[in-house]
């Protein structure tokens, strides 16, 4: 009988560095954050010893699956001269494909149709494939501690070196590094002056399928297990996560969950038993109790451990990367008061599930109301809104499956399982779903404009051959632009170069009173945009109780040369200023001197920044 295996996880995370040599291994166990040692209880260093960013390396193993009572079920992983498996290939291909795609206008393509392309100069196809994609094409390696298969740029007119490179461990399994966190112009290109689209830009972030060729045998005879699709896997390439001690409110994990509970066209087959174990056991419960007219659980009651405290606490989080005004600080703790929420009859947990459940804002609400959580900007944030009139979609929600739990916990619809031993422990053992979880929490799932990781085509429903699981085939918007699904799928919809949006997605001041078409009342107040990866604010040491700017030391420089070099002003587009320009540049050539939000204990501060590059010292005496 043949055997069955499969890629794990499903979707890896790779993030880019500076450091040529040094890297670590991305999460690889649910709540676990990046770096972070287990055995030890702390965060590890994210720099070498020159103080540039190790790359986040990202690892895929193969589990077999066994038929049990006709159910598929993960048995064990498997490698190389174990298990009658006799080698593994793997396969990957990687590619950027930013330069030739369609310029990010926010929604705009989201019915399959977009307005504007980047680098229009270039018009016929062929040669955009040509002049604008990155593509070192489909690589392998095989064996056990092998040295690195690199990624490299031939096209020479590309002033990009490498998209990263191919390892395997001791063991035989799959390591991917991402590029170097490069960004470069052409000849013809100009000062980056916007946020996602800059024309004759390119940088090194990619995507792309990971596939496996198994050989093993069986009675004597030598098979061969060819993992794709449904059974292969995806890299994602992403910008380092600065705040690793902090998790996402909404994490990609959370998306493409909401995705599979929902929306019954991503395919889960009830023989697929890695959903009958742990976690993802409620994903099956939850799919088949959502009710698609109410956006509700008639009768799903969430785990208060598994499912609602951990929502809350990622939120509370932002208060460690994001300075909310005095009179606007919602965010404390909720330490002491887990029995109250977590207990059903608990007269205080009441109260307190109501009024927190009363501050979210409702995914399906028409209502604007920017005091609302979560206390950011959503997919259709505009910058013509105050003039135009405000959409739905400016403020960022929670997903839909994530609002329909929280509300079944403010009916008191949910089990009581609170238990502070299990409440934030990291299980040290290596699991299919666990690996699936251990990348995917740790990665952005909105809002997406464009993102960190990947956008919104993201919740396309025709890229999944299962949940978490992405097709390496096949067309998205089959019946409008026809995208094929393929190596760079998902990061050419991201800022070009990525150092852009990576300086342009702080923290934003929203005030009601701009809002002329729109009966907004009330003081204004910041907004975020992805805090747990990009800090607005931090402590810059233990102990501090005053934050300060994360980007604080790229700004005194950005704010010295704003005067003295005239082409900040002179290239400036309207509506956006010399100090602007200069912060873009500034981001572009020394994002590796930012530091990292970590935790010791109860506290969470920056380690490991760099200060001002030296540049700013003179400068600022001759501005004096």
């Amino acid at each position: 009988m043949a055997r069955f295996f499969r890629i794990h996880p499903a979707v890896g995370v790779a993030r880019v560095g500076n450091s040529p040599d040094e890297f670590f291994i991305g999460p690889e166990h649910p709540n676990q954050p990046p770096n972070f040692n287990i055995t030890q209880g702390k965060f590890l260093p994210f720099k070498d010893d020159q103080g540039r960013i190790k790359r986040q390396a990202a690892r895929f193993r193969i589990f077999e699956y066994a038929m049990q009572d006709g159910v598929l079920t993960p048995l064990r992983e498997v490698t190389p001269g174990s298990n009658d498996v006799t080698g593994i290939k793997w396969n990957v291909h990687l590619a950027n494909r930013k330069a030739a795609f369609f310029k990010f206008d926010g929604q705009d393509g989201a019915d399959g149709s977009w307005a504007k392309v980047r680098n229009a100069q270039v018009k016929d196809a062929a040669e955009r494939e040509r002049l604008l994609v990155i593509d070192p094409g489909l690589k392998s390696i095989s064996g056990k501690s092998q040295p690195a298969v690199p990624l490299k740029n031939l096209k020479t007119h590309i002033p990009i070196t490498t998209l990263g490179e191919l390892r395997t461990d001791a063991q035989g399994r799959l390591l991917v590094l991402g590029g170097l966190g490069q960004s470069n112009k052409t000849a013809q290109g100009g000062l980056i002056d916007d946020y996602v689209n800059n024309d004759h830009w390119f940088d090194d972030m990619s995507d792309g399928p990971v596939s496996a060729e198994l050989t093993y045998t069986e009675a004597g005879q030598t098979q061969t297990a060819k993992l794709e699709g449904k059974d292969g896997a995806w890299l994602l390439v992403g910008p380092p996560d600065f705040a690793p001690a902090v998790g996402n409110v909404v994490r990609l994990f959370d998306t493409l969950w909401d995705q599979a509970v929902r929306v019954k066209a991503v395919p889960l087959p009830d023989a697929d038993g890695l959903f009958n174990q742990g976690l993802l056991a409620r994903l099956k419960k939850q799919r088949a109790d959502w009710n698609t007219t109410t956006h509700s659980f008639p009768t799903y009651k969430p785990s208060f451990r598994l499912e609602i405290l951990p929502i809350l606490e990622r939120a509370l989080g932002h208060r460690h990367v994001h300075n909310p005004e005095a009179s606007k600080s919602f965010h404390a703790t909720f330490a002491g008061v887990e029995v109250d929420l977590g207990t059903v009859a608990s007269l205080k947990g009441q109260r307190l599930r109501k009024t927190i459940v009363g501050y979210l804002r409702d995914p399906f609400s028409t209502t604007l109301e920017p005091l609302l959580m979560p206390k950011g900007f959503g997919d259709l944030y505009s910058d013509e809104a105050p003039d135009e009139g405000m959409k739905t979609g400016y403020f960022m929600t929670l997903t839909r499956v994530q609002y329909a739990l929280l509300k079944r916990w403010a009916e008191g619809a949910f089990e009581e399982d609170w238990d502070a031993t299990k409440a934030h422990a990291i299980d040290p053992d290596i699991s299919a779903g666990g690996l699936d979880r251990g990348a995917l929490e740790n990665a952005v799932g909105g809002p997406f404009f464009p993102g960190i990781d990947c956008s919104w085509m993201v919740r396309r429903t025709e890229l999944y051959a299962g949940p978490f699981r992405i097709k390496h085939s096949g067309t998205a918007f089959p019946a409008t632009a026809k995208l094929a699904i393929g190596p760079g799928f998902f990061s050419q919809q991201m800022a070009l170069p990525w150092q852009a949006d990576f300086y342009q997605c702080k923290k934003q001041f929203f005030d009601p009173q701009s809002f002329t078409k729109d009966a907004f009342t009330g003081d204004g107040m910041f907004h975020m945009w992805w805090a747990a990866h990009r800090p607005d604010d931090v402590y810059a040491k233990k102990g501090d109780l005053q934050m300060v700017p994360w980007t604080r030391a790229l700004e005194a420089v950005a704010e010295v040369e704003a005067k003295q070099k005239p082409e900040f002003t002179s290239s400036a587009p309207e509506g956006t200023s010399a100090v602007e320009m200069a912060m873009y540049a500034q981001m572009q050539k020394h994002w590796s001197q930012l530091g990292f939000v970590i935790s010791e204990g109860d506290a969470c501060f920056e380690t490991e920044g760099s200060p001002a590059p030296t540049a700013v010292a003179p400068a600022q005496k001759a501005s004096a």
